[in-house]
C-alpha cells in the first residue's frame, strides 16, 4: 500500500514526518501583532487574477396569495462577480558566516533573524489587507482597486476598504457603500465626531440591515477610551482598561473589540473602526508562504520568505467601517 499524507499504521499513532505549513507557523509568531490576519481564514486561489461570486438576499415584502394563484417567476439573478489581483510579498534574510558562528545575545543570529523576518513578513501581508502604502494620501490608498501585474510593474491587491465601499467612488450623505463617515462634512475630511453608543449602533445596524451579524470590531488606541467608557457599564473599569479583547453585549448580540496597531495616527487610521463578521473574509493563497534558501557566492547564508496572495471578501455587506471618529479627550 502506498504511503499517503494522512495514513499511518502501528506502532505509529499519528502521521509524522510532514513539514508543517510555513504560513501557519508565521501566523502563530506574535499573533496579536497581526490580529486581522490571525482572525480570518485562508482559501486556495488558482490564478493571479482571483474572482468569486457574491449574492444578496432580497428585501422582505408582503407575500399573501389566494389559494389558487399564478406563478410569476419574474426574479432575476442578483449574483455579482468580484475580483482581486494576487500580490507577491518577499522578505529577505542574510547573515554572514561569521555571524552564524559568533555567540550573540538572544541566541544564534540566523535563527533570530529568521523569526524576526517572519514577523515582518506577516506585518506586510496585514498592511496589504488594509490597502495601506498604495498612495501618499492614506484616504485614497485604502480605497484603491487592485493593480494587475505587468513585466515592469508589481501586482497589488485591493484592501478591505475597497470592497466595503461596494463600488462607490465618493462619499454621499456620509456614506461610501458600507463606509460611514461621521465627521462634520461627512466625507472623512471634516472634524471627527465623538464615538458613542449611538454612532456604534449605526455602524452595527448597517451590517445587520444587510443580513449579516457583526461579531468583531477592530479599533486603535485613540478610540479605546471611548470603548472603555461603554465597557465600564458592563464590567469594572479595571477590567475594561486591561483587556486586549473586550466582549460587549449590543442590540445585535455579543461583539468582540480587538486592538489593532495599524489603526493609529502613524498609519493615518486613528479615527477608524472596522466591524463585521470576519468569517466572510479570507486570505486567498495562490502560493502559500515558503522559506527558501537563496543561492549566493557571498560569504553569507541567505533565505527568503515568499507569499503570493490576495484578500477575498465573500460578502462585503458583512462589514461596515466607521471613519471620522474620536474619543472625548482627543
Amino acid at each position: 500500500m502506498a504511503i499517503t499524507s494522512t495514513g499511518y499504521q502501528s506502532p505509529a499513532t499519528k502521521r509524522e514526518g510532514l513539514i508543517p505549513s510555513v504560513y501557519n507557523k508565521i501566523i502563530m509568531i506574535g499573533a496579536d501583532e497581526t490580529p486581522m490576519l490571525s482572525l480570518i481564514g485562508t482559501s486556495p486561489v488558482k490564478g493571479i487574477k482571483h474572482s468569486w461570486i457574491t449574492d444578496t438576499i432580497g428585501t422582505p415584502k408582503k407575500n399573501a396569495q389566494v389559494e389558487i394563484s399564478d406563478f410569476t417567476g419574474d426574479g432575476k439573478s442578483t449574483k455579482v462577480s468580484l475580483s482581486n489581483d494576487t500580490q507577491i510579498l518577499t522578505t529577505d534574510i542574510s547573515v554572514s558566516k561569521t555571524m552564524q558562528t559568533a555567540r550573540t545575545y538572544g541566541g544564534k543570529e540566523l535563527e533570530h533573524e529568521t523569526t524576526k523576518k517572519a514577523k515582518e513578513h506577516k506585518l506586510d501581508i496585514e498592511y496589504a489587507l488594509l490597502g495601506l502604502g498604495r498612495d501618499a494620501d492614506v484616504k485614497k490608498s485604502v480605497f484603491k482597486a487592485s493593480t494587475a501585474r505587468t513585466d515592469m510593474q508589481a501586482g497589488e491587491m485591493a484592501g478591505l476598504f475597497h470592497y466595503v465601499a461596494n463600488g462607490a467612488t465618493t462619499f454621499s450623505g456620509g456614506k461610501r457603500g458600507n463606509v460611514l463617515a461621521f465627521d462634520s462634512t461627512g466625507d472623512w475630511k471634516g472634524d471627527a465626531a465623538v464615538l458613542n453608543e449611538t454612532l456604534l449602533h449605526q455602524i452595527l445596524q448597517q451590517i445587520w440591515d444587510s443580513g449579516a451579524t457583526p461579531k468583531d470590531i477592530f479599533i486603535g488606541a485613540a478610540l479605546k477610551p471611548a470603548i472603555n467608557k461603554l465597557a465600564t457599564r458592563q464590567f469594572s473599569n479595571e477590567t475594561a482598561l486591561k483587556a486586549k479583547v473586550v466582549s460587549l453585549d449590543t442590540d445585535f448580540g455579543k461583539v468582540n473589540f480587538r486592538m489593532h496597531r495599524f489603526l493609529s495616527s502613524k498609519f493615518g487610521l486613528a479615527d477608524v473602526l472596522i466591524a463585521g463578521d470576519f468569517s466572510y473574509a479570507k486570505n486567498g493563497l495562490f502560493i502559500p508562504t515558503t522559506i527558501e534558501d537563496v543561492p549566493t557566492s557571498k560569504t553569507a547564508k541567505q533565505k527568503r520568505y515568499y507569499t503570493e496572495c490576495c484578500l477575498e471578501v465573500r460578502n462585503p455587506n458583512a462589514f461596515a467601517i466607521g471613519v471620522g471618529l474620536k474619543s472625548e479627550q482627543v
